[in-house]
């Protein structure tokens, strides 16, 4: 029983060793897969950015055109400029744009054109100069002769946009001020609807104030958020660009729970296969019907049993025993009874010796015990006449009485005779045929 005790908690031990490895492996692998996916999910938010990036510089250089056309205009019609046809130029340019919500014209620094004049009217004649919220980019486009992108801001005439501020400088000298008002959202959106993905949320701000104008600012705040920037005229945007996907590959429970339930599985038919090991271990070499060791087991302990003797000038005993008439029990009672009786006769005996010495089983009634460690003769016939004193009162089998009776062969090793353990066992064998000639149920010492 300490034996399969032992088989099955090394087969215990074994599976759970297996689980382990199994779990850190499997981890490891769908830790790499989820980085693996993350970063692909992040090059796949990088070249969308890109996307978007383009579209955004193509929609506003188609703007921004209309500056760099009229500035021409003006710097060769400056001397006969009329307001009527000014007005014209505008119209007729305002048309042709999309998303600009008005023209302007400041000569020097005063508004003196705009298109449409409706509902912009309030901001004819207003001078930068004297418009604190405008006049720092105003100020910028002048000094480095560069058109500059501002807002979005609020708008003097009402509403929101982004302002295009296009310098006019004559022979050297600053002449005036052109400005392109962008109606913000509907430009954005019209931009983004052949690239909108369902699986990218992004977010858009100045890079000079942070402020966020299209998309949702928490974005800006989220860790592992793909961030990039692009240029606009005399300054900068930031974009926070974020792939859906990785909200699911940053949950790393999934691969957690499944590295678990693959590795209990893996343990378990570890498990399943060390304990079939263990079966066949112990069909080869323990007896199937008692657990006692075989003749293969024990003629392995018998010789190192015998080997440690003759080393240290030890002596040891070994007893053949068999159930007398047991050919007569079966006939009567049956194999079942004969079955369960083998089995008792095999824990009387292993409950009569200790536990350094063996039990073993050869096959049908006959059994063989090895005694190590013994001093004469008398001690060996002392045990012998402990498991005849077992075996005195009937065995209770199946709700039968049945009286079991041993015989007991009898030898002991000495090393200084010599000999070897296939006459030791034959002589063991001829002293169990001397007690059945004595008439059974006793024991008979080899002489």
């Amino acid at each position: 029983m300490q034996y399969k005790a032992n088989q099955k908690l090394k087969s215990q031990l074994i599976a759970l060793v297996a689980a382990l490895i199994a779990f850190v492996f499997l981890y490891s692998l769908f830790e790499y897969q989820r980085q693996k996916d993350e970063s692909n999910a992040y090059l796949d938010a990088t070249a969308y950015g890109s996307v978007l990036r383009a579209e955004v510089d193509r929609e506003l250089n188609s703007l921004l055109f209309i500056s760099n056309g009229l500035s021409s205009f003006i710097k060769v019609y400056r001397h006969t400029l009329e307001t009527d046809k000014m007005q014209a130029i505008l119209a007729d340019l305002w048309i042709q744009a999309r998303h600009v919500r008005n023209l302007a014209i400041a000569v020097g620094y005063k508004l003196r054109y705009v298109y449409p004049e409706k509902p912009n009217e309030k901001i004819l004649g207003v001078d930068y100069r004297e418009v604190p919220a405008q006049w720092p980019k105003v100020k910028l486009a002048i000094q480095h002769r560069q058109g500059v992108l501002d807002g979005p801001l609020d708008l003097m005439q009402g509403g929101s946009g982004m302002i295009y501020r296009f310098p006019i400088f004559i022979d050297g000298e600053y002449w005036g001020m052109l400005s392109t008002v962008i109606d913000t959202d509907a430009f954005l959106k019209d931009t983004f609807k052949t690239v909108q993905r369902q699986e990218f949320d992004f977010a858009i701000r100045t890079a000079d104030n942070r402020h966020v104008f299209y998309g949702n600012p928490a974005l800006f705040q989220q860790k592992h958020i793909y961030i990039q920037e692009s240029i606009v005229p005399n300054g900068k945007w930031e974009w926070a660009i974020e792939n859906r996907k990785i909200h699911d590959l940053r949950d790393r429970r999934f691969g957690v729970l499944l590295s678990l339930l693959l590795s209990i599985l893996a343990g378990w038919l570890v498990y399943l296969f060390a304990k079939e090991r263990y079966y066949l271990s112990e069909g080869a070499l323990m007896d199937s019907l008692t657990g006692l060791p075989n003749r293969r087991l024990l003629e392995s302990r018998l010789n190192y049993v015998h080997a440690e003797a003759e080393r240290f000038n030890k002596m040891f005993g070994l007893m053949a025993l068999d159930v007398d008439h047991f050919k007569s029990i079966n006939d009567n009672y049956g194999h079942d009874v004969g079955d369960e009786v083998i089995k008792q006769v095999a824990n009387a005996l292993k409950a009569s010796i200790r536990d350094v010495d063996t039990v073993s089983r050869l096959g049908g009634d006959e059994f063989v015990i090895v005694v190590k460690d013994q001093h004469s003769r008398e001690s060996l016939i002392k045990i012998a006449g402990k498991i005849l004193q077992v075996f005195k009162k009937p065995m209770l089998i199946h709700g039968q009485e049945v009286t079991v009776h041993l015989s007991i062969g009898l030898t002991l090793f000495d090393p200084a005779a010599g000999v070897s353990l296939k006459q030791l066992s034959k002589q063991a064998d001829i002293a169990l045929y001397h007690a059945k000639q004595k008439g059974r149920n006793t024991y008979s010492f080899w002489q």
